[in-house]
């Protein structure tokens, strides 16, 4: 497959024509045929052109879809902001330039601008048919807030909470949980390994500690993260270790660090992620838009999807504001998800705390003060959310799947009651 020519006529890059910001197009006017970006189109191009037709360049070319042309080579790529894009990556979507070629995008299915914009391309949906979540159970439990769960080969989950410093190993029960075992002890993070133990993040320390789901009893791990505190912890389908990773007390300072580390069964690390390109910090944005231009992080939560995508939940300061960051097993960024522009509002931000993975790789991430699921794509992108106070489920927090394929979503209770409710719901279309 040669794409010579495509590259060829990629060479200068364009930003804004309505600015001089070099900001990055995303919007095409085809009254006026001017490329502009986010702040443009709701600015300028506003009073201008109100009754101009705006299409967002990525929709230009799907069938079915606005009948227009976009020329890649104006078209700045999301990874390397000095390279114009030359080719559609069909395989994840996106407009890519020459050096994405070679590296992340290589052995990918690859369209020419021609081809693109005569509809040849058919897109990845982001919906798979009619979306439906419905509630299959509910249980009570003796927990105030269930901030951490991993689910058993036998159907028994483990659950953790944080502010009460309880760990239960609970079987359920009709229309309750039934306490296997309970200890005083206070984790950040849990999963289940290969062998039925879990894995889980004690409140100090560099190292994970291991617990024996026959005895109970809990041990050091093989997992170290020296000299950073692990905040996360995932175990892949092929045994690998992921865990987040940042710099204890100081992770939202200007020199806070946040870090995602892969590791084999033996705890040996394979790849570490934290710069773009070894230029930036990549779990990290300005905290004030100031010249220090202060930065912090705290990947919190890690999954994965089936074909390696690793997905982040990144809160951005101590209230819990945050988003989801998506990177390819090689560490580019496939998405950032910061919420739902109609419901999540400076007075209601976006609080990610759960995430998981379905079977079809779609991504669920709970908001908690705002009783939101987000349902993303496998890169980040989003598909749609449910509004979880319409099913009387409030103060949505941790996710696991059943042994059955249905969804856990395990609450938190602000009343002050040690009553945590578990919802398990079965789901179709993603």
């Amino acid at each position: 497959m040669a794409f010579a020519s495509s590259i060829q006529k990629c060479q200068i890059p364009v930003g804004c024509q309505l600015c001089e910001s070099g900001n990055k197009i995303k919007w095409k006017c085809s009254t006026c045929e001017s490329l502009m970006c986010d702040k443009c189109k709701d600015g300028v191009h506003l009073k201008i052109g109100k009754d101009h037709k705006i299409l967002n360049i990525y929709d230009i070319g799907k069938p079915g879809g606005q009948k227009d042309t976009i020329i890649f080579s104006e078209v700045l790529c999301d990874e390397h902001s000095n390279q114009a894009c030359c080719l559609f990556c069909k395989t994840c979507n996106k407009c890519i330039c020459p050096k994405c070629i070679t590296k992340a995008h290589n052995g990918h299915e690859l369209i020419e601008e021609e081809d693109y914009n005569k509809g040849k391309v058919e897109l990845k949906s982001k919906q798979k048919g009619e979306i439906k979540l419905e509630i299959s159970k509910v249980y009570t439990t003796d927990l105030n807030n269930i901030h951490l769960k991993a689910v058993c080969s036998d159907g028994s989950m483990w659950m953790g909470d944080n502010l009460r410093s309880k760990l239960q190993h609970v079987k359920l029960m009709g229309n309750r949980t039934e306490v296997i075992t309970s200890q005083n002890t206070q984790i950040y993070g849990m999963a289940k390994t290969h062998s039925n133990n879990i894995l889980v993040i004690p409140d100090d320390g560099t190292k994970l500690k291991l617990i024996n789901t026959v005895t109970g009893e809990i041990t050091d791990s093989r997992y170290d993260v020296k000299p950073l505190d692990p905040i996360g912890v995932h175990v892949t389908s092929d045994h690998r270790v992921i865990i987040g990773a940042g710099s204890g007390g100081d992770a939202f300072s200007a020199t806070g660090r946040g870090v995602v580390v892969v590791m084999d069964q033996e705890g040996k690390q394979l790849k570490e992620y934290e710069h773009i390109n070894h230029k930036k910090q990549l779990f990290s944005l300005p905290r004030f838009l100031t010249s220090t231009k202060r930065l912090f992080t705290f990947p919190v939560r890690v999954t994965t999807t089936s074909n390696g995508n690793i997905c982040v939940v990144d809160w951005l300061d101590k209230d819990y504001r945050g988003r989801v960051v998506v990177l390819s097993p090689g560490g580019d960024v496939l998405g950032t998800y910061t919420g739902q522009p109609d419901v999540n509002t400076v007075k209601k931000p976006f609080k990610p705390k759960g995430i998981l993975t379905t079977p079809s790789d779609n991504i669920l991430v709970t908001d908690v003060n705002n009783n939101l699921l987000h349902i993303l794509t496998d890169q980040g992108q989003s598909i749609t959310y449910y509004n979880l106070r319409d099913m009387r489920i409030l103060y949505p927090h941790s996710l696991a799947l059943s042994t059955t394929g249905t969804i856990y979503i395990g609450c938190v209770n602000k009343s002050g009651s040690p009553k945590a409710k578990l919802y398990e719901l079965n789901f179709s279309g993603f």
